[in-house]
């Protein structure tokens, strides 16, 4: 509400949110005799962990953020530009269904 982002669909609730944690999860309960990798990373809730796993998850947790931070910006700006980015307020305020 503060950044007056309007997401009626939850959709980084459910996209957002719960990949992040997907993503991060597989550092934190990989099993051992799923990490397929060189180094025999898992999760590091298992004896004998090597904690690289989690660092490589967080690094791509990061680039992630940053991918998709600077996707949407150029998209939403774009679309701001031209005009289409919201539907005229008498049309929101009637409802668009």
């Amino acid at each position: 509400v503060k950044l007056k982002i309007d997401d009626p669909l939850d959709a980084f609730a459910v996209h957002g949110a719960c990949g992040f944690w997907g993503v991060f999860a597989v550092g934190i309960f990989c099993r051992p005799e799923y990490a397929y990798n060189n180094f025999a990373a898992h999760g590091f809730v298992y004896p004998g962990s090597n904690p690289s796993l989690i660092g490589v998850q967080i690094v791509t947790l990061l680039i992630e953020i940053v991918w998709v931070s600077v996707t949407s910006s150029l998209m939403f700006f774009g679309l701001k530009m031209a005009g289409v980015l919201r539907v005229p307020p008498e049309v929101e305020e009637a409802g668009m269904d």
